[in-house]
């Protein structure tokens, strides 16, 4: 199992540049309006990298999951309200979205031991 500790520091860098934007724009803009954009770019950055990590075959694994979880969610939804909202789905589904491609990123980082396809 091997980790490439160069692409790593370069991922977390990238991170906390991120980070640091979004903590800078958050302080100067004092409005919480988009506060939803946040996680959305978080999770798109964060399948970004997982997938750089995980190569083209594997990546399709965590997106499969991210799948059926938004669909469930739906399903939920469905259940509990008994209609389905736009306004009320996008929230759970990006911070879910976020959470799950953090998890993804995480593992990705020892992926350097899965078989080539």
């Amino acid at each position: 199992m091997t980790i490439d500790y160069q692409r790593t520091l370069l991922q977390v860098l990238i991170i906390l540049i991120f980070i640091g934007v979004k903590y800078l724009c958050g302080r100067f803009m004092q409005r919480k309006k988009h506060v939803t954009l946040w996680w959305a770019l978080t999770a798109v950055l964060f399948w970004l990298l997982a997938g750089w990590n995980f190569g083209l075959y594997w990546i399709a694994y965590p997106v499969a999951v991210w799948m059926v979880l938004a669909l469930a969610l739906i399903v939920i939804q469905l259940v509990h309200n008994h209609e389905f909202l736009y306004r009320r789905y996008w929230p759970p589904f990006w911070r879910g979205s976020a959470w799950l491609a953090i998890i993804s990123f995480g593992a990705s980082i020892f992926a350097g031991s899965l078989p080539l396809v």
